[in-house]
């Protein structure tokens, strides 16, 4: 090195830095390409010099940060001007990433290895002496790289041992918990419950009979099998050797919750073949709720495994009281709900549509109702959320919507004058692949004509419509059938849709009728609707008309149709001939 100016030179011993002594250029693909150098060298020239032999061969990273964060670089090189300056800074990032090597390399000159290396034995781990040999230099620095690429996989491989259960790689209850500090603090935040389930399978005769290989093969098959089951929509977790801990997204649904637990139950199914035997397993699931049962993550744990000590057989077991009667009762709904089409204990019930023009009934929305063996009607909102997040939706909207063409079909041949009947879809309906050939397959059944069947959908569902749906409902709509947007203004509202789907009607959202005559706002919302309809040449239903003041208003703006309580309630099919006959 040559001092100048008290800046201390580098120079380079041997081949030229750009050139191998091969001849060949580094691959930039290999290991120790992927490393990052980070350069703390104050001369300009001497960093620019270093700068053009590294590249070739790794990262080069800048000091952003003044506390030079430790993942952010594998190897630092200094001289001695930058280890004046980042001395404390350096010292601090092999500290915070202890017991991980985090290598620094000083290049000096002989003299100042004589004056001045010796303080700083606890920072430098290599030093290099000017005038460089490259190929030295590159070895030196790829050995040092190459151990730093070992420590971290010595400890990412520690760390998955830690935290990890060893026979089925699950995460453990340490890493669990530390899952759930997270999920507890992200749901304080957004004030929502996390729902915690522990799942108990009685091992012990297992291992009485069949020793700890039996017992090893069935917990290793109960991991897989609940892996398989819950999809990755949850975080599962191997807490004990008979237990097992879920923590369910923030702000899940207990009807999520526990269809989630009915798949589990799943695994009593069939059993589990070890040594010639059949070991046959019987889950029990307890479910503590955060902040309902507990106001920590530990807390909300210790109530899920309290839960498991009332044995209830295999329905899920709540802390809480308030869900555990909820839980029960969506159980007991979804349990009747399978009985209640055999047993025909459904009704269509029917809304009546009238003409803002002739004052004349149009149409009629078809609607479910459920009446209980006792004679008693169950709440629509009670039971259809139970059997849209079980699946039986799509029974009972193939039933009404039979039942609707048979009715609609009767009418017909007795002159009743109703042009159409609405029927509500959902996105499982659409989804199903012969959902075209049903409805095609009803008409001709009935011998209606395609317009006089609508078919209502919400905005929602027209926003988690597939392309192959939407191509379903064009499809439809090119038959004749007309398409309409319920609760419209509630949802996603936008012209896009209004624009490209096949769409026939729109129904304003009853809210804003509510609110039309006392609140600006709201009035200015239906009149924007009503406004966009004539457009985009769509008929409106205003729904939800409870008094004369709102039909007059309506009518003003001139919303096609009118449905609501100021009409009629849903009424049964004898009671709605009845009304036809009066009304007109």
């Amino acid at each position: 090195m040559k001092e100048q100016s008290k800046v201390t030179w580098i120079e380079w011993r041997g081949s030229h830095p750009s050139q191998m002594e091969s001849g060949k250029a580094p691959d930039k693909n290999d290991q120790y390409g992927k490393n990052r150098v980070m350069l703390l060298v104050n001369s300009s020239g001497n960093r620019a010099l270093l700068a053009n032999h590294l590249r070739p061969y790794c990262q080069l990273v800048e000091p952003n940060d003044p506390s030079l964060k430790p993942e952010s670089f594998d190897l630092a090189i200094v001289d001695m001007e930058g280890l004046r300056q980042w001395q404390k800074q350096l010292l601090d990032a092999k500290q915070r990433e202890e017991p991980v090597f985090l290598p620094v390399v000083l290049i000096l000159s002989r003299s100042e290895l004589k004056r001045r290396f010796k303080t700083f034995w606890d920072l430098i781990d290599e030093f290099i002496l000017s005038p460089i040999e490259r190929r030295e230099f590159t070895e030196r620095v790829s050995m040092l790289l190459r151990t730093r690429q070992l420590a971290l996989t010595q400890r990412s491989h520690l760390a998955y041992l830690v935290n990890h259960d060893r026979l089925t790689g699950l995460p453990n209850q340490t890493l669990f918990m530390e899952h759930l500090i997270d999920s507890v603090r992200d749901a304080s935040i957004l004030n929502k419950q996390v729902y915690v389930t522990v799942v108990h399978i009685p091992l012990a005769r297992t291992m009485r009979s069949l020793g700890h290989y039996g017992l090893e093969r069935v917990v290793a098959n109960c991991s897989t099998r609940l892996n398989a089951v819950l999809r990755d929509e949850v975080l599962l977790a191997r807490l004990t050797t008979e237990e097992w801990g879920l923590i369910h997204r923030p702000g899940e649904t207990l009807s999520r919750v526990l269809e989630i637990c009915r798949r589990i139950q799943l695994l009593a199914d069939e059993p589990i073949p070890v040594r010639g035997e059949h070991i046959r397993l019987a889950p029990r699931i307890g479910v503590g709720i955060y902040p309902d049962d507990s106001s920590d993550a530990n807390g909300t744990l210790e109530c899920a495994m309290a839960a498991l000590s009332e044995d209830k057989g295999p329905a899920p077991v709540f802390y809480s009281r308030r869900i555990q009667h909820e839980a029960l009762r969506f159980i007991r709904t979804e349990s009747k709900l399978y009985e209640a089409l055999e047993k025909e204990e459904f009704e269509l019930w029917f809304q009546p549509q009238v003409s803002f023009e002739t004052e004349k009934p149009v149409g009629v929305e078809a609607l479910v109702r459920w009446r209980l063996p006792n004679g008693e009607l169950a709440p629509p909102g009670e039971f259809l959320p139970v059997a849209a997040s079980t699946g039986q939706i799509l029974r009972i909207d193939r039933w009404v919507l039979e039942k609707a063409c048979a009715t609609m079909n009767a009418w017909r041949d007795d002159n009743i004058g109703l042009q159409r009947v609405s029927v509500n879809v959902t996105v499982e309906d659409i989804d199903a692949p012969d959902f075209v050939e049903f409805i095609k397959r009803a008409l001709d059944q009935y011998q209606l004509p395609p317009p006089s069947l609508e078919l209502e959908l919400t905005e929602t569902t027209f926003f988690k419509s597939s392309p192959a749906n939407l191509e379903k409902l064009n499809l439809l709509r090119s038959e004749g059938i007309s398409v309409a947007v319920d609760d419209f203004g509630k949802g996603y509202s936008s012209l896009n849709y209004l624009h490209k789907l096949p769409i026939t009607t729109l129904k304003i959202d009853k809210e804003f009728i509510e609110n039309a005559i006392n609140n600006p706002t709201s009035a200015a919302i239906v009149e924007t609707i009503v406004w966009l309809a004539k457009k985009f040449k769509l008929e409106t239903v205003a729904e939800g008309i409870e008094t004369k003041a709102q039909v007059e208003f309506l009518r003003s703006l001139g919303v096609t149709t009118a449905q609501g309580f100021f009409y009629s309630q849903p009424i049964p099919e004898a009671e709605l001939r009845e009304w036809i006959k009066y009304y007109r």
